[in-house]
């Protein structure tokens, strides 16, 4: 038989689902390892899938998804950020995977590269190589913060530099982009003609600063600039794959026409649904923020009593743990956590070449059994240096 597509098939395994895999089938397991909120999709943007389903909602949208969602989405944009947005620069898609996906088939041609942070999604590696693209990854440092240092970052750009993936609020550090910042990835972005692909996937979730959209600091470069949005994280909708990307106006087509063959549309019971949740009151996002908030600093006051090096975040639900003191790597500290202690983590290994001693927590679940869960993966830290 011929081979399977050997490119395809060296792209690695993402650790979160292989530690998901371990987990399966194994009792009283504390789930801190996927970035999932514990929380119900709030009552009414249930009823509105509901409604949408009794009103004969149950058919293709177009590819680029509804018209009356994606006015929604225009309103929400110009409510929140002062960012003018015509429903012919807005494409709805399944999930901000797809956004990704679909921004990145697009732009890049085979053998041209990618700028994606150090640390970060796994998935950004996957989807660049599954372009036939080449990932280049760009530094950013516990001591700066998790922000990137401009002059590393262009020194990173290569003729053959297409695009940069930026994601702030960070998954999986938490750290959250300045406008000084965001000034010089724009200025670079202009001056080594780059596109420049917004991951906004977090941008309800902060808890110190403001989200700032490339789209509100430079609306002269929205001709090289894709923010991707969705509702997953902040309105507890990961099940529905439901996001949407704010596109340049002359890519609108070419976008549309790709969704066609990879998904056709996203599911126009989940667009219904999206737009009760943008046209609908906001309290459940605001507490959701605020609930995180005290998770977080909870979460954090436990690490500080076992003396464990860790970045506070600043968004997102995460929380970067170092555990290079233990002398192990990231994957074998997860595996033994969880059959020690029964305490599933993501380890980084595969988040990027700084990830092999970093572990990151989600914050996003229960309270008690996330401070249990701290409380056991300090435990089992300490027994590292236990004389």
């Amino acid at each position: 038989m011929k081979s399977f597509a050997k490119s395809r098939e060296k792209i690695p395994m993402n650790s979160i689902r292989e530690i998901m895999n371990m987990a399966e089938g194994m009792s009283d397991i504390i789930q801190l390892q996927i970035g999932e909120p514990a929380a119900e999709t709030p009552i009414h943007i249930r009823q509105a899938a509901i409604r949408a389903m009794e009103e004969g909602y149950t058919h293709y949208t177009s590819n680029a998804g509804l018209l009356s969602l994606r006015e929604a989405i225009s309103r929400r944009m110009e409510r929140d950020y002062e960012v003018l947005v015509g429903t012919d620069r807005i494409i709805v898609t399944a999930g901000a995977v797809a956004a990704l996906n679909l921004a990145l088939l697009s732009l890049v041609e085979v053998g041209e590269e990618v700028l994606i942070p150090d640390p970060t999604y796994p998935n950004y590696e996957s989807l660049v190589r599954m372009q036939g693209a080449i990932p280049v990854y760009y530094p950013t440092k516990a001591k700066d913060g998790y922000l990137p240092d401009l002059q590393a970052l262009e020194e990173k750009i290569t003729p053959y530099t297409k695009a940069m993936i930026i994601n702030s609020p960070s998954n999986p550090t938490g750290a959250v982009f300045s406008k000084e910042v965001w000034l010089g990835i724009l200025e670079l972005a202009k001056k080594h003609d780059i596109y420049i692909i917004s991951d906004e996937i977090y941008d309800e979730l902060i808890y110190e600063g403001e989200h700032l959209s490339p789209l509100s600091l430079a609306p002269e470069l929205e001709d090289r600039i894709i923010s991707i949005f969705g509702f997953s994280k902040a309105y507890a909708m990961t099940g529905w794959r439901l996001a949407y990307a704010l596109v340049p106006e002359n890519l609108f087509t070419l976008m549309c026409k790709l969704q066609e063959p990879v998904t056709t549309c996203a599911s126009s019971i989940s667009q219904k649904a999206g737009e009760a949740a943008l046209d609908g009151s906001s309290d459940f996002v605001r507490s959701m923020r605020e609930e995180y908030r005290e998770k977080r600093d909870a979460a954090c006051e436990i690490l500080d009593k076992f003396e464990i090096d860790y970045n506070k975040p600043k968004g997102a639900f995460y929380i970067l743990i170092d555990i290079a003191k233990t002398g192990i790597t990231a994957r074998d500290f997860a595996i033994q956590l969880l059959k020690e202690e029964k305490v599933a983590v993501a380890p980084c290994g595969v988040f990027g070449p700084s990830g092999k001693h970093l572990i990151r927590v989600c914050f996003a679940g229960d309270r008690s059994l996330l401070e249990e869960g701290i409380h056991r993966f300090g435990r089992f830290y300490q027994k590292f240096f236990a004389k």
